[in-house]
């Protein structure tokens, strides 16, 4: 047994046991506190130290039974067992810092789980009121379907692609009906949490990030359960496309320099244009819906409009699949017009391999990464127009049409 790193365990399993002990301390009544805390730590590490599996198993026993008859006596004046199973969990992470099967890696893990241990027992109160008031059922229930959305069905659905050339995807369809359901869920607890214009605002950019479409047709659908907030909502989703120019702008930069570089003044002219009607907006806005109004509860999880998309993106997959697999280069406008209402990036890689293969000039390639890009604003609109309000699809037709006009002029003034 080496010295230096027994002291070493035994210093950090009672830094476990004071940390523990003193929080469990802070509570009056018959509680385990530090004295016995530091007790069980000492216990966990000298059994790790040992490393004799019959001996920690009966020492973690014997401790798990003097807690359960501690709490069996006081029962009376108890409303929990969280002590208890505070103070299992003490001698299990003061066994992980001297378990040499653990080293390296043991001893930092230890302490950083008992400061997360130590963290929830001091937010008692506010978990107790987060679960109990904060949170309602609805949305309890909703964060659990949501959770089974991400992390149950994703896994279980096969890897690959099938049908006509290879255009069903399960695992990436999925994934866009994961995105707009998650701005979706993000949006309804930021507005919640930190009042409606500043959680949409958020909402926006974070959405502008993953995916414009689902940002989109998540304010969309808003705009039809609350007409009132249609202005609201209208900036929220000018927003969302703003953040699309400079991330298209890094995309290109990151691919091809020169394709960049033919691109960047209409993409930098649409980014200010998008920018300025957003900052134009916020001064209407103010009256539409007061920032700190409280939200009605409500579902903040929503599948079917996630499912709607997906067999609207599998559909676009398939026909833009399609136009490339039986005219190929011959129709590489068309084709990149329906990319565009896929994923822009698609396009600019597609538009690369034919700069870089001699098929295309550099003109003509960000010519048609600028056309995908303007159908992708289209699409945006039509998708607003079928699942928002009439007023809200108005207001996303004229800012879409002065953005992708201001591109255009710009393309067009742009010495090549």
């Amino acid at each position: 047994m080496d010295i230096t790193n027994s002291i070493k365990g035994i210093a950090e399993a009672l830094l476990i046991g004071t940390l523990i002990g003193a929080q469990r301390e802070k509570f009056p009544g018959n509680h385990p506190g530090l004295r016995d805390m530091l007790a069980v730590a000492l216990t966990g590490c000298v059994c790790g130290l040992l490393a004799i599996p019959a001996l920690t198993g009966v020492a973690l026993a014997s401790i798990a039974v003097l807690l359960g008859i501690f709490h069996y006596e006081h029962s009376a004046e108890r409303g929990g067992i969280t002590t208890e199973l505070v103070g299992v969990a003490t001698f299990c992470l003061s066994y992980l810092t001297s378990a040499e099967s653990a080293a390296p890696a043991g001893p930092p893990l230890a302490i950083g789980a008992t400061i997360v241990v130590v963290l929830f027992l001091e937010a008692r109160e506010w978990l107790h009121k987060f679960s109990r008031e904060t949170i309602t059922d609805v949305e309890f229930n909703d964060t659990l379907l949501f959770i089974a959305v991400v992390l149950v069905a994703y896994p279980l659905l096969p890897e690959g692609s099938f049908g006509p050339y290879d255009f069903f995807s399960p695992r990436q369809i999925w994934l866009f009906v994961i995105l707009v359901s998650a701005i979706s869920y993000l949006g309804y607890f930021l507005q919640k949490f930190l009042g409606t214009e500043k959680g949409l605002e958020y909402t926006s950019v974070i959405g502008g990030l993953a995916s414009t479409t689902a940002a989109t047709l998540s304010f969309a659908r808003l705009s039809r359960e609350h007409p009132e907030r249609v202005q609201t909502l209208w900036r929220a989703a000018v927003i969302a496309n703003t953040v699309q120019f400079p991330r298209t702008i890094l995309i290109l930069y990151s691919i091809n320099v020169g394709l960049a570089n033919a691109c960047i003044v209409p993409l930098l002219v649409m980014f200010a244009v998008s920018a300025g009607i957003a900052v134009y907006l916020r001064s209407k806005t103010s009256a539409d819906h007061p920032a700190d109004a409280p939200q009605a509860p409500g579902n903040p999880f929503r599948l079917i409009p996630g499912l709607k998309f997906g067999i609207l993106f599998a559909a676009i997959l398939l026909l833009s699949k399609t136009a490339a697999a039986r005219f190929g280069s011959e129709a590489v406008i068309a084709t990149s017009i329906l990319g565009g209402l896929v994923d822009v990036a698609t396009v600019i890689l597609s538009a690369t391999e034919l700069l870089v293969g001699g098929k295309l000039t550099e003109t003509a390639a960000a010519g048609n990464v600028m056309l995908a890009l303007a159908a992708n604003i289209i699409l945006k609109v039509v998708l607003a127009t079928g699942s928002g309000s009439r007023a809200f699809a108005r207001r996303m037709a004229l800012s879409a049409s002065i953005t992708v006009a201001a591109g255009a002029i710009a393309w067009a003034l742009t010495p090549r």
